[in-house]
């Protein structure tokens, strides 16, 4: 019996000790030595974030962040390595380390800014309400559709989220899994409207015209904000450099490709 128990108790301190492992692990960002050392930078990204990170129709993954990070990595002479992560999962997993900067449409928000490290604005952005053009209900403004009789869709993680949980009290919440659902949820008119990046809703209106239209007439009140790169707080060599690269480079070309407007 007392075998049984001092087992018991090793099994349990053992256990513990493998906590606090993994704990200081994940506390420690790799530092810019351990980054150079390694020839690569690790970028995480949703994938689901049109312009700004997507998958295009041959499965590649593209936009203005991915170029943006292809080019800061190059311009420190390392490979990139982009991460597949989602919007309710990317500040866990870059605090567990996983990659080193999270990019492809992170907001600057309070919360984040004391979380983890910032970069400088990469974009001006804000909140729109994106629809099907064919829709013929009035949704233009957030009284619009904070109604009964209209379906916002809305995926898991993000700030489109906070705000459609903070200010939509009243209309018919569908929950997605991923930003795809939404869209595909307006362009079926299975859903009325969806919360969404001024950035997102123009390239969407861009490209799938007659079939997306930014319904609102201008950003929403309040949702001003800009797009930055996410490292953790203990990474400030590496905060750094991405600071002084986007402050020395000409994101202009990028983002006329990509039809950012600022």
């Amino acid at each position: 019996m007392m075998f049984e128990k001092n087992k018991k108790n090793s099994v349990k301190f053992l256990s513990f000790a493998a906590l606090v492992l993994l704990s200081s692990q994940a506390a420690q960002a790799r530092t810019w030595d351990e980054i150079k050392q390694s020839g690569e930078l690790k970028v995480g990204v949703t994938g689901d974030y049109s312009p700004l990170s997507f998958y295009n129709k041959a499965g590649n993954l593209e936009g203005f962040d991915v170029d943006m990070m292809t080019n800061l990595a190059k311009s420190l002479d390392l490979k990139v390595n982009f991460v597949k992560t989602t919007w309710p999962a990317l500040s866990q997993d870059l605090a567990n380390d996983k990659f080193d900067i999270a990019a492809g449409g992170v907001t600057k928000t309070q919360k984040r800014a004391e979380q983890f490290s910032l970069s400088d604005s990469v974009a001006a952005n804000g909140k729109i309400i994106l629809s099907n053009c064919s829709n013929a209900k009035p949704l233009n403004t957030l009284e619009d559709i904070n109604q009964p009789t209209v379906k916002v869709i809305v995926n898991p993680g993000g700030t489109n989220q906070t705000y459609v949980d903070e200010h939509i009290t009243s209309a018919d919440i569908i929950r997605t899994k991923d930003n795809f659902a939404n869209l595909q949820g307006i362009r079926d008119n299975t859903a009325d409207a969806m919360i969404t990046d001024l950035i997102e809703g123009n390239y969407y209106q861009l490209h799938e015209k007659g079939v997306f239209c930014v319904s609102s007439k201008q950003i929403l009140a309040g949702t001003s904000s800009v797009k930055v790169y996410m490292m953790k707080k203990d990474n400030s060599h590496l905060l750094g450099k991405v600071n002084t690269w986007l402050h020395d480079s000409d994101k202009s070309d990028l983002m006329m490709h990509w039809g950012i407007t600022q």
